[in-house]
């Protein structure tokens, strides 16, 4: 009987004991939670996952830093090269491999994009510089390389037809200057305008008669640009076979030449 009593003793004070280590949840207290659900009478928790996702967000972000870094050093030797005027060689050390490999790295990139626009710049500025000096053949090749750099820029078409007028403003300047005395060249006289319209016609025939022979452009120089346009379309009009091409140029001289084709 006293056993018995003393069994029964030792086995309460074991549920009480086992009760009160339940209520603290004892097995949990090292353990950071995030929600506690009670399922079927008992709390389940959650283990925190956010540092995980931190160190994934800073890992991405060091990757985009290192990649922006490297571009921005690419971009700073395109620069280099760029004020030292190796714009596009040396091969493999020059201005536009640089801002093109930026480019391809990060398209659109701001300082990538003023690099290539400064390098066709720079070629063109050297091609007006050149057909001011007559030298038209250093002129065409500045052009061209401006186009290898960037064959889209507005500005290339501009520069070149400019450079091509300026040609043809000193190729006439030229011939000007050797005052070619031949069948093709006529000259007025400075009160041309001044005359009766009989005696106008009568110094513009022997034009119209070589123009009808040979059906060549002419060149008018004129002091007056009004009076150089009224008489290429008295001439003009004077030949009803075919449409005459001319060319008028603001000269002291009053001359019209004819170029035959």
């Amino acid at each position: 009987m006293i056993k018995k009593a003393l069994f029964l003793l030792t086995s309460a004070m074991f549920l009480s004991a086992c009760s009160t280590l339940s209520s603290d949840n004892w097995w949990h207290t090292d353990l950071p939670v995030e929600t506690s659900k009670k399922q079927n009478g008992a709390y389940r928790h959650a283990p925190v996952t956010q540092r995980t996702d931190n160190k994934a967000g800073v890992s991405r972000n060091s990757s985009v830093t290192r990649k922006q870094t490297i571009t921005a050093n690419i971009v700073r030797e395109g620069q280099i090269a760029l004020s030292e005027n190796r714009l596009l060689t040396p091969e493999g050390d020059n201005a536009n491999l640089y801002f093109q490999i930026a480019l391809g790295r990060d398209p659109g990139n701001y300082d990538a994009t003023l690099g290539i626009a400064a390098i066709v710049d720079k070629y063109l500025a050297w091609a007006i510089q050149s057909a001011n000096a007559a030298d038209f053949k250093s002129a065409k090749q500045f052009i061209e390389q401006a186009k290898q750099v960037n064959p889209r820029d507005p500005s290339i078409q501009e520069i070149e037809t400019r450079v091509k007028q300026k040609r043809v403003v000193i190729d006439h300047s030229v011939r000007a200057d050797q005052q070619p005395t031949s069948e093709d060249v006529f000259y007025l006289p400075n009160n041309l305008f001044q005359l009766s319209e009989e005696k106008i016609l009568t110094q513009i025939q022997p034009i119209i008669d070589r123009v009808e022979k040979t059906q060549g452009s002419i060149e008018i120089n004129w002091p007056s640009d009004k009076e150089g346009r009224l008489l290429y379309q008295i001439i003009n009009s004077r030949t009803p076979n075919f449409r005459v091409r001319a060319m008028t140029f603001h000269s002291s001289k009053h001359t019209v030449e004819v170029l035959v084709n």
